[in-house]
């Protein structure tokens, strides 16, 4: 009997012992830095946008079109061979439909269905590629890539003595017909009454997953409802992300950004 009774736990460790190595290979896959370089990002294009983030053992990928009416969701896993997050089959890769109002908020939901199939790929650009193997929607589009910038940030916490950054990506057109995109950052500092806010159009560098200005004015305004005065137009800056997931404000112009680290809101 006890001969039995060992063989018996000597199984159930073999088998426990299998599921560990079998969960941490799929971990080990997730956080290879080759997928996490390739993948782990916000992208943009003209159709759509697309958010790709890794889970506890699996990557997620959203896209949403430019109006929001309408979102694929995917669970993938990430294939080496391949370069590529596939999606595994099963009842989870969604498409649904966005009811919204007039004023631009959402009302209702509704599933169109539950088992998309997709895989995704980078290609020699560094454009991300979505094969929708379910109905083609992704045919022609090409991804790019802007990190994950976008958004409200928050430094410090007194009402009176904060400091806002907001960013968000933006596509503008010259008189001349060229087309330019790149992030729009605002920062507004607050000092008791007084408010000094800082305006930067900058570009992505994919590379080292920072943003540089390409032009920056400082303005103040001693309390609200008085004159807004512009104190300079020639403002240079540089942002990036420490391993916290901050954002560093770099003022090249007067070190405005020192010491100051933005944390993510919900804005």
């Amino acid at each position: 009997m006890k001969k039995w009774t060992a063989l018996l736990i000597a199984l159930v460790m073999t088998v426990l012992c299998a599921a560990a190595f079998a969960e941490e290979e799929v971990i080990e896959s997730l956080v290879n830095p080759e997928a996490v370089q390739l993948f782990s990002s916000e992208w943009v294009d003209g159709f759509a946008s697309v958010k790709i983030y890794a889970e506890e053992n699996h990557w997620m990928v959203r896209i949403t079109s430019a109006d929001g009416a309408t979102e694929w969701d995917y669970n993938c896993l990430y294939n080496e061979e391949q370069k590529a997050l596939v999606s595994w089959d099963d009842d989870v890769n969604i498409k649904t439909e966005i009811k919204i109002d007039d004023e631009g908020s959402e009302i209702g939901r509704r599933e169109i269905y539950t088992d998309g199939k997709a895989v995704f790929t980078v290609n020699e650009n560094g454009k991300l590629i979505w094969q929708d193997e379910k109905e083609n929607a992704g045919e022609g589009l090409a991804f790019e890539r802007i990190g994950w910038y976008q958004g409200v940030w928050i430094s410090g916490d007194s009402i009176e003595s904060r400091c806002e950054l907001n960013c968000f990506w933006d596509v503008e057109q010259s008189a001349e017909g060229e087309i330019h995109s790149g992030y729009k950052v605002e920062i507004t500092k607050y000092d008791g009454d007084a408010c000094t806010i800082w305006n930067y159009t900058c570009d992505y560098n994919p590379e080292n997953n920072t943003l540089k200005s390409l032009l920056g004015s400082k303005e103040f305004s001693e309390k609200e409802g008085d004159p807004i005065v512009t104190v300079y137009d020639d403002g240079e800056a540089a942002f990036s992300m420490d391993e916290e997931g901050c954002v560093r404000w770099n003022d090249l112009k007067e070190n405005a950004g020192e010491g100051l680290q933005f944390s993510p809101t919900n804005g």
